[in-house]
């Protein structure tokens, strides 16, 4: 699976096509409620890639609790000496109900900044309530905090996933959500965020240029490391980024970006799990090497003809809309989906599901995906 998935990253032709889908959230949340299937009860997650015959996915190192890429390979944050990291766990906050919140502080000379995340039904993900940034002073926290922050290369996690699955599959590894999308999604909110710019546009603007310089500092920290492809979480989607922001906050961050990740040997990718017709034109402008989880109708707004003319010369990590790996669609129907990609990305393509497999799935139907591809590879 190695070759054949570093085939894809370098555009070589003629070798299989690789099925890497994500079972994480199927997996933790059957786990959590006692669901799993009989077959599966007693193992741990790349044990049942193993017995699905599937390329592991998401099992590089042990989980991590609230973070949506957990599992994947990611650099550990080491805050600066005049910054106190704050965390504890409550039931209830503010009239939110009985349910488990963390929250996070971050306590400098030069203010303080509060996050307060609640577990989601199961406790397999968090969901924010209350995020770090909530006006123009948060902003200059914020920047004190990034200032004393560093990065460095986890080697423990490395050697835990290297030697349990490392000569498998290439490492491909996490970086922050572009600037734009990290306020976005993961420190500021949508309304906080577009308010701010439409009232503040100077400040905000410089702000995020403070954000991308901590990017650079990430993409340095796996210099001369053994990583395939370095990964932007940004969840993109044209609701919450549209085609305006897009231009002006997301193109010209990975225009000077990409290069960087380039020069290191690496390929650059971001995760797209939203509705993107509206960006799909303007991706080719970003200078990225792939996408990861664009996902085509019924569950996405686009075709998988409009995805391949946006995308271009890409690849594509994913690309079976995850309601299609659910018992009430007709095999049939998946089946027939999984033919027309593979003959439209092929060899531009890592099949997987867009963007999981969901918890009430059935796991037996990444089976069924995996006959295709082995049928698909036998004809080659």
């Amino acid at each position: 699976m190695y070759d054949e998935m570093m085939a894809v990253y370098e555009g070589r032709e003629g070798l299989p096509l690789v099925f890497q889908p994500r079972l994480r959230h199927w997996f933790d949340v059957n786990f959590n409620a006692g669901t799993l299937p009989d077959r599966y009860q007693g193992m741990y997650l790349d044990e049942v890639y193993r017995d699905l015959g599937v390329a592991p996915r998401e099992v590089w190192g042990p989980r991590r609790t609230g973070s949506e890429m957990s599992g994947y390979f990611a650099l550990k944050v080491v805050d600066g000496d005049d910054v106190e990291v704050w965390t504890r766990r409550t039931f209830g906050y503010e009239g939110q109900g009985e349910d488990e919140h963390i929250i996070t502080e971050y306590r400098t000379p030069v203010g303080t900044l509060r996050q307060v995340q609640r577990f989601t039904e199961h406790g397999t993900s968090l969901m924010n309530v209350e995020y770090f940034l909530k006006g123009l002073d948060d902003l200059k926290v914020f920047e004190h905090v990034l200032e004393e922050r560093s990065y460095e290369w986890d080697r423990n996690r490395f050697e835990w996933g290297k030697r349990r699955y490392g000569d498998a599959i290439p490492l491909r590894a996490n970086l922050e959500r572009s600037p734009i999308m990290w306020l976005i999604v993961g420190i500021m909110g949508f309304k906080r965020t577009v308010t701010m710019i439409w009232r503040h546009p100077e400040e905000m603007k410089a702000f995020m240029g403070v954000l991308e310089a901590e990017h650079l500092k990430q993409i340095e920290a796996y210099r001369g490391k053994p990583v395939a492809e370095l990964s932007f979480g940004d969840n993109m989607h044209q609701d919450l980024c549209p085609p305006p922001y897009f231009r002006d906050y997301v193109i010209p961050f990975y225009r000077r970006a990409v290069p960087r990740v380039h020069a290191q040997g690496m390929v650059a990718t971001s995760h797209w799990d939203g509705f993107v017709k509206q960006l799909l034109p303007l991706v080719g402008e970003t200078g990225l090497d792939g996408l990861e989880c664009v996902t085509p109708l019924p569950q996405g707004d686009v075709t998988l003809g409009e995805m391949k003319e946006g995308m271009g010369g890409m690849f594509l990590r994913d690309g079976i809309p995850a309601v299609l790996m659910c018992p009430w669609t007709p095999e049939e129907t998946l089946e027939s989906h999984v033919r027309e990609l593979i003959d439209a990305f092929y060899p531009r393509l890592i099949l997987g599901i867009s963007d999981l497999l969901p918890a009430n799935g059935d796991v037996e139907r990444v089976r069924l995906v995996n006959e295709i591809v082995e049928g698909f590879n036998e004809g080659l």
